[in-house]
């Protein structure tokens, strides 16, 4: 595989996706999900891992671990590329579960080209191209991400706080009960058939 290919693929494939929305991220916002990812018959949790684990790899975690290492002398260059696949590969494997699988094959790629790559300024070159890639595809999640959900778990004002703490005060439950005990019902039959009585 030739690493200038791998370069002009991500290069290119950056360039399309920055104004058009890539159709693994309008396949995830409207829930398309192939493999079936997504416990009892929902997506929001797919949504909230994808944005999670894109986002350390493309802005959080990895550019840092993986960019530092390249400049530090007391890393060689199959350390990096070591650090680069151990950092990223279980990300990109969920993320293809997903549907992410241009997005995953890249990385694999990336992993596979650890051979061709001869020097540490090279290989700065390929993840300088992976991480400008990378970044894009997140910024598309963040984008789409349904953040007006957030709008069903508001802050608590003081006023709020202080009302908690005054209502949790109160003892009028307690003491109604203490006046006029638990309501004494009649034993009553329940308007629907038990069982063996059909």
């Amino acid at each position: 595989m030739s690493v200038d290919r791998l370069l002009t693929e991500l290069e290119a494939e950056t360039d399309r996706i920055w104004l058009e929305e890539p159709q693994e991220i309008k396949a995830m916002r409207l829930g398309v999900f192939n493999s079936g990812a997504g416990s009892y018959d929902q997506y929001f949790s797919n949504l909230v891992f994808i944005n999670g684990d894109m986002r350390a790899l493309s802005t959080w975690i990895t550019p840092s671990v993986i960019l530092n290492a390249i400049d530090d002398e007391t890393f060689d260059l199959a350390q990096c590329q070591k650090l680069f696949a151990w950092t990223n590969l279980v990300f990109v494997d969920f993320l293809a579960y997903c549907g992410f699988t241009t997005y995953a094959e890249f990385a694999q790629r990336i992993v596979a080209a650890a051979d061709e790559i001869e020097s540490k300024d090279r290989f700065r070159e390929v993840i300088q191209a992976w991480y400008r890639y990378a970044n894009r595809m997140y910024l598309w999640v963040h984008q789409v991400f349904p953040w007006g959900l957030g709008t069903a778990f508001p802050k608590l004002s003081e006023a709020d706080l202080e009302f908690i703490g005054e209502a949790r005060a109160q003892d009028d439950v307690d003491r109604y009960f203490e006046r006029h005990g638990p309501a004494n019902l009649p034993d009553l039959k329940p308007p629907f058939p038990q069982d063996g009585e059909r």
